[in-house]
């Protein structure tokens, strides 16, 4: 009966209007509010706020209720959990619930954050000194004046203990400003301003409240001094765990069920301003599976956004590394994870002003699935000429995935490779399963550490898992490909030796999509000589090696002791054979890509369906065709 009335008093104490009105903007019409559903997007208010009854109803998806409902709904939480909330807002002391809301300690530390931050934002506001100046002019240099830091209570830390003599005299103790680390002990014990010198950005909760701080030193640079510092770790923030603007952020993640991620208190306040309300930053660390449970009460998915020179493109395959490791496969398959890449080395803060909203969406479009970008990352520039480099480069792809092998996902991800490489799907999977992963362990810092075998370490250099030497992968799994290549090659040297041949495969020549680059730059400099049908095949091939010097050893091997004739009958055996075994292979990789649609029915998935069996009629004409001449290969 007491948790009844405990209920009874927070509902009545608080305003239904108000609390919606935070994330909502509505308007009355009579003794009603309307506004857009915070539930399902749409652009026609159709949830009605009865404030007389205290409930809301939506004629679009039909969500209803009352106080705490909308606060479970909206911010994924336990019926107590919303009570102790609104309790909280409305300054009611629960009796009788088991779990009375903290009006000890906690608070205390909260309300010592709260005027640190009013000091902090006093200092850079009202106060006229040197520091206090560099700091306005360091902001507006940086295009952060005007209202910005009065709408993000951005403050100036003088520091030299003037922090520590104002929250004394406001009545708090040495022990609460050292817990809620705005102090410091000294070696002779007297206690100073842990920051001094630097812009402060304040760090809110979910509901709001300070817990934190951010500070960037504007001096000229100075050895062993950060750029940045955080708060450390107390008993209200924790930086694998805390976001910046989660608080602001969280009612745009709702609506769009899509979080941004960057890493910078700049680049947020920017993204803001230029309308992706919908962005927080990590603080200090990469994304933890910590602020992936918060994520999850607003989103469906998170795109990590990241800088695009060489040091961003090591943060992203860094916090790739630690996402995946962290959840494994039900934590990637609960949220979809995503990576968008800025061009031109751009951060997000100078691109989103410099180039406008549409591009920055443009970008955002763009990303990929994490995964997808790990092993896109690991095979660019790979050298994939040599079964050898093309076996360690799938052997460098597969690393990215042995934290979740043995699941769905990965298959998925096997599959891909397995059209990458036009390779068989069984044959890849098979290798990834003997495949040994390394002892990995997280330290304090969030790097990921292998285990002493490997003595590697993934930092801010690499973010590749050691390649193990144990790797077996069946010497046949790239002979397809070798096979194609051996074609080209015998076909380019019979048509440089015999002019017959030429004739036959002038056509095919200009249609052939070369495997080796080496074949396709020797028949593109065959082909620029309008009367290369008719040239001595001595002048051929030395205008060839002219122009492609590398091309000499292919040519040599041209010397073949047979006749046109019987050179004529094999050239067509090869260029039978050349096309089926191209097509086999462009079919495996339409039907790897196919399988990778979850809506069989998706237009998309219907153009590849119609792909797959036009190329597989081509196929069995070619086979047909075929039928009657002797085989190259077993």
């Amino acid at each position: 009966m007491a948790e009844n009335n405990d209920v009874q008093r927070v509902k009545d104490a608080t305003d239904l209007v108000a609390l919606i009105g935070e994330r909502v903007v509505l308007k009355q019409r009579g003794r009603e509010f309307w506004g857009c559903c915070p539930f399902h997007n749409e652009k026609t208010p159709s949830m009605k706020v009865d404030p007389a009854m205290q409930s809301y109803y939506c004629f679009g998806c039909q969500e209803h209720g009352d106080v705490f409902t909308y606060l479970e709904k909206t911010e994924n939480l336990e019926f107590k959990e919303a009570l102790k909330i609104l309790a909280e807002r409305a300054n009611i002391e629960l009796q009788d619930t088991g779990e009375r809301v903290e009006k000890g300690k906690r608070a205390r530390l909260i309300e010592v954050c709260e005027k640190t931050a009013a000091f902090y934002h006093h200092q850079l506001m009202r106060v006229r000194s040197s520091g206090s100046d560099a700091a306005r002019a360091y902001l507006a240099k940086r295009g952060f004046g005007g209202e910005t830091p009065k709408e993000w209570t951005l403050g100036f830390a003088p520091g030299r203990g003037s922090l520590v003599k104002f929250l004394t005299q406001a009545g708090f103790s040495r022990d609460e400003l050292i817990e809620a680390n705005v102090a410091y002990a000294k070696e002779d014990n007297r206690i100073t301003d842990r920051f001094y010198d630097r812009i402060i950005f304040p760090i809110r909760d979910l509901h709001g409240r300070v817990i934190g701080f951010g500070g960037r030193d504007i001096g000229p640079s100075k050895p062993n001094v950060a750029k940045y510092l955080n708060t450390s770790d107390t008993a209200l923030f924790h930086k694998r765990e805390n976001l910046y603007a989660i608080d602001r952020a969280k009612a745009n993640i709702t609506t769009t069920a899509t979080a941004i991620v960057v890493e910078g208190y700049t680049d947020v306040i920017v993204m803001h301003r230029c309308g992706f309300t919908n962005t927080v930053a990590t603080l200090g660390t990469s994304l933890t599976a910590q602020h992936v449970k918060t994520l999850k009460r607003y989103a469906r998915r998170v795109i990590n956004l990241f800088d695009g020179d060489e040091a961003g493109l090591k943060a992203a395959e860094k916090a790739a590394a630690l996402i995946t490791t962290e959840l494994g496969a039900a934590g990637l398959e609960s949220i979809d994870f995503l990576v968008a890449v800025i061009p031109a080395g751009a951060d997000p803060a100078e691109y989103c002003e410099n180039e406008g909203v549409e591009k920055m969406q443009a970008v955002l479009d763009s990303a990929v699935p994490l995964l997808r970008f790990s092993i896109d990352r690991r095979l660019e520039g790979a050298d994939l000429k040599s079964p050898e480099k093309r076996t360690r480069a799938l052997k460098e792809a597969l690393q990215v995935l042995l934290p979740i092998r043995g699941t769905l996902l990965a298959d998925d991800y096997v599959n891909y490779l397995a059209g990458v490489f036009h390779v068989d799907f069984e044959a890849v999977r098979t290798a990834f399963a003997g495949m040994k992963a390394p002892r990995v362990a997280f330290d304090a810092t969030s790097s990921v550490t292998y285990g002493a075998a490997s003595g590697s370490t993934l930092g801010s250099d690499t973010a590749r898992i050691p390649v193990s030497d144990d790797f077996e992968l069946d010497p046949l799994i790239f002979a397809a490909q070798d096979r194609i290549i051996g074609y080209e090659r015998e076909l380019i040297i019979f048509a440089v030796t015999f002019p017959a041949v030429r004739r036959l495969l002038a056509e095919v020549f200009s249609r052939i999509a070369f495997a080796s680059e080496l074949h396709q730059q020797v028949v593109t400099s065959m082909l620029s000589e309008p009367a290369w049908l008719d040239e001595q095949p001595s002048k051929l091939a030395a205008r060839i090696i002219a122009a492609i010097p590398q091309a000499a050893r292919l040519l040599s091997a041209g010397k073949a002791l047979i006749q046109e004739e019987e050179a004529l009958a094999h050239a067509r055996i090869l260029m039978f054979s050349l096309r089926e075994e191209q097509l086999e292979q462009e079919i495996k990789m339409l039907r790897a890509q196919y399988r990778q649609f979850e809506d069989e029915g998706s237009s998309e998935a219907r153009k590849l369906f119609i792909e797959i069996a036009n190329k597989q009629k081509e196929l069995n004409d070619v086979q047909r065709r075929f039928a009657g001449l002797p085989k190259t290969r077993d």
